[in-house]
């Protein structure tokens, strides 16, 4: 029988020392590159009305929620999006005024996945929101930020896949599929199951060159040249207008050096259904899931009673330390000093740590002799002990 006491729930856990330090210097060097393109932090509650979090039409994330009930029998869901807590706040606090707004978060989400792999149901995410303004610059500066975020942890070494929910909206509009079966194929696409997304479109009435072009989207990536040859092979008038704005928007890429990193993939798809337009993931090496998602979202905040169009993205901090750790690009150095005075030299002591403590870590030894002071050094991995003793400051070398 498990003790629940010692043991915590599926898809959390702890984090202590040296990992935590880790994590609490990569979230400081995040700040630091949000805050220097002008955002400003903004906090919301970690829970809120569950209607937050489930509108507009699109309500797949009501699984994932973490219900609540409160003492006046209201339903609150912990905060599973930080976006959807934005637009919440935007819409009722600060909607007018000057535009565009600029807002970055950092805070605990809550969510379950769709299958439990291993996945986390609680991280720690990082992001930022362009509310108020709909432009390839707005999308430029906010998958700018990304990188930033990533390089501002020595992170060099990434892939960013771009996608359009518009394109896969729109080409199956155009191919006459009903509204019902493109749920079920979005479905499919999310579970990136493609076998069973080959059975599902032989039992539509579409031609096989459609499936076939839908099977290929959906398994294919590739760079310019890629989006190119799809603009020559498919006619649909609407999709291929999508298409020429995705090359548009890799040609800014281009102009601000970041094409070179760029994938196009029709197949990425968000938890956030709430994208609506350009849509994008960044990976690196050996880690299995995006480390950062984002896109435009142009209808959110009008279902919260504001009309602004959106960008933004969200950093999981969880997988970045994870890649961080295991390639060991931000160390800690730390010099601890051991402290070990008597009662007539606490002064001296309490007076010279007090100074120490400015640039050191200095812990006052709560044992009896010197000796043992000494043993107790050399098991933490202290750098020296200071000893106060007859009001002499000797420094010993461990």
């Amino acid at each position: 029988m498990k003790n629940y006491m010692l043991h915590t729930s599926e898809g959390v856990r702890d984090f202590f020392g040296n990992e935590l330090k880790i994590k609490e210097k990569l979230i400081a060097n995040i700040k630091k590159g949000f805050s220097s393109y002008g955002y400003n932090m903004v906090q919301t509650p970690t829970f809120e009305y569950i209607d937050v979090f489930s509108v507009g039409k699109n309500t797949f994330q009501k699984p994932s929620l973490y219900n609540l009930i409160n003492r006046d029998n209201e339903l609150l869901a912990l905060r599973s999006d930080m976006t959807a807590s934005i637009a919440r706040f935007v819409s009722s606090k600060d909607s007018e005024g000057v535009m565009p707004k600029r807002y970055f978060y950092v805070a605990n989400t809550f969510r379950y996945p769709n299958i439990y792999q291993g996945k986390s149901h609680e991280f720690t995410q990082a992001g930022i929101e362009l509310i108020g303004k709909a432009s390839i610059k707005a999308d430029l500066e906010v998958l700018k930020i990304a990188l930033v975020s990533l390089k501002e942890n020595l992170v060099s070494t990434f892939s960013i896949h771009i996608g359009s929910v518009d394109f896969i909206e729109t080409l199956l509009t155009e191919l006459n599929i009903e509204e019902v079966s493109k749920k079920e194929i979005y479905k499919i696409i999310e579970a990136k199951d493609f076998v069973t997304l080959k059975e599902y479109l032989n039992s539509l009435n579409i031609k096989n060159s459609e499936k076939e072009l839908i099977i290929e989207l959906m398994q294919s990536a590739g760079r310019i040249n890629y989006i190119r040859r799809l603009k020559d092979k498919i006619t649909l008038k609407l999709t291929n207008k999508i298409i020429c704005e995705l090359e548009e928007f890799y040609l800014a890429l281009e102009n601000i050096g970041l094409a070179k990193y760029v994938l196009f993939d029709f197949s990425i798809y968000s938890y956030a259904k709430y994208y609506n337009k350009i849509i994008f993931q960044i990976f690196v090496k050996d880690i299995a899931h995006a480390i950062i998602e984002g896109g435009r979202y142009d209808n959110l905040l009008s279902n919260f009673g504001a009309d602004l169009k959106a960008v933004g993205f969200g950093l999981n901090v969880d997988l970045l330390l994870e890649y961080i750790i295991n390639n060991d690009l931000i160390k800690i150095e730390e010099e601890v000093i051991v402290s070990f005075y008597d009662s007539k030299s606490y002064d001296l002591a309490y007076k010279q740590n007090n100074e120490l403590r400015k640039t050191n870590i200095v812990i006052d030894s709560l044992e009896d002799t010197l000796e043992e002071t000494l043993k107790y050094a050399k098991k933490i991995k202290a750098k020296k002990v200071i000893n106060y003793e007859n009001n002499k400051e000797k420094v010993i070398i461990i």
